[in-house]
């Protein structure tokens, strides 16, 4: 009898704790991800270059230009930390080589239209916040949604010029465990896809307006 109730007591106090450390494997885990992935590009604007005699006159239009940038690769590195098994907190750092390109068209003189082109370091610095949703987890995928903003730096060739802008972000993704433990260093680890749409205001532009990029990325994580 003495035995049994030491076996009831045990089962007692062991199971909790077991469920407990199974249900907190997000609890404040520092994480760190790496990944590659594509910007979308977007249209920047038109602009003529027009020629006026005086003031009276109406300008006359030398040529039309339209300049928009390209879609390219982009490098991702991203840090975070899960501050409950829902919510969590990272900071971002993606990099990419967009082209930018100017079409030259409709001129006076006949000339045929031209294109061109520049290559141009892209940072976009980000900070976020990360909601897990649980409940619609399909197998071993689970969902999650976020949503952040961020500092855009953009170089020109032969760092001739500098621009510099905000972007704005929203969007989520979906996150895949491939391994968990309750000791060591490394905690867990997988693969994590986000699609996000991206909100830049300034950087390289015609007419100061924001101009709206898909992204699209996909890494491994480590957790820590």
């Amino acid at each position: 009898m003495i035995r049994l109730r030491c076996l009831v007591l045990l089962a007692v106090v062991t199971c909790p704790a077991h469920a407990a450390a199974q249900g907190g494997d997000f609890v404040h885990r520092f994480e760190v991800t790496g990944g590659i992935g594509y910007f979308t590009g977007a249209r920047l604007g038109d602009a003529d270059a027009t020629l006026r005699a005086n003031a009276t006159l109406q300008p006359f239009t030398l040529f039309t230009t339209e300049t928009s940038i390209r879609g390219s690769l982009t490098g991702d590195l991203r840090v975070g930390m899960w501050l409950s098994r829902r919510v969590g907190v990272e900071g971002r750092l993606g990099y990419g080589r967009p082209d930018v390109a100017t079409s030259v068209r409709a001129d006076a003189e006949g000339a045929a239209p031209i294109t061109v082109v520049e290559r141009i370091d892209q940072f976009v610095i980000d900070a976020g916040v990360l909601f897990r949703l649980d409940e619609m987890r399909v197998g071993p995928l689970v969902p999650f949604a976020e949503g952040g903003a961020g500092y855009l730096r953009q170089v020109h060739e032969g760092l001739a010029l500098i621009e510099e802008g905000h972007v704005y972000h929203l969007g989520g993704g979906v996150i895949q465990d491939l391994l968990t433990r309750t000791h060591g260093i490394v905690r867990a680890a997988g693969l994590r896809a986000d699609a996000r749409v991206y909100f830049l205001s300034g950087g390289v532009s015609l007419n100061d307006r924001i101009t709206t990029h898909g992204s699209f990325s996909g890494g491994l994580f480590i957790r820590f």
